[in-house]
């Protein structure tokens, strides 16, 4: 799916996702990461889980470790699903609250548009999207 953004005031915003990834308009040009994708500190990069199983279990502490070394930076992570809406991984809210950081959950579509929204206000917050087939 194309998206249409406006400025990111310096920020990378998401221009289009699916085809198992998403595509970042940068000052330096267009950037495509294939699989998830975790952006931290304005810096999208690739994101080693590909589906919710992937983070099942101590796969998930291991995952969210540089979300959690944000910790007094940001405000929450913005959780992309996938397609659909799904329950966050058992533990991620209770690891996240212990940190001080919040959770917003969504499917990955909804996420991107979130992100590019939220971007352009100058929020202090973390992403984390599962890719969109």
């Amino acid at each position: 799916m194309q998206l249409v953004p406006a400025t990111g005031k310096g920020r990378p915003l998401i221009t289009a996702y699916g085809a198992g990834g998403f595509r970042f308009g940068l000052e330096t040009g267009d950037k495509r990461i294939e699989g998830s994708v975790l952006i931290l500190a304005d810096t999208p990069s690739a994101w080693g889980p590909l589906t919710m199983a992937d983070l099942a279990g101590a796969a998930l502490a291991e995952q969210v470790a540089p979300i959690l070394a944000l910790k007094g930076e940001i405000e929450f992570l913005l959780f992309g699903t996938g397609m659909d809406m799904l329950p966050p991984p058992v533990g991620l809210r209770d690891i996240l609250k212990g940190a001080g950081i919040g959770l917003e959950i969504m499917p990955t579509p909804a996420a991107c548009r979130t992100y590019n929204h939220l971007a352009t206000e100058g929020r202090h917050f973390a992403v984390a999207m599962l890719p969109v087939t």
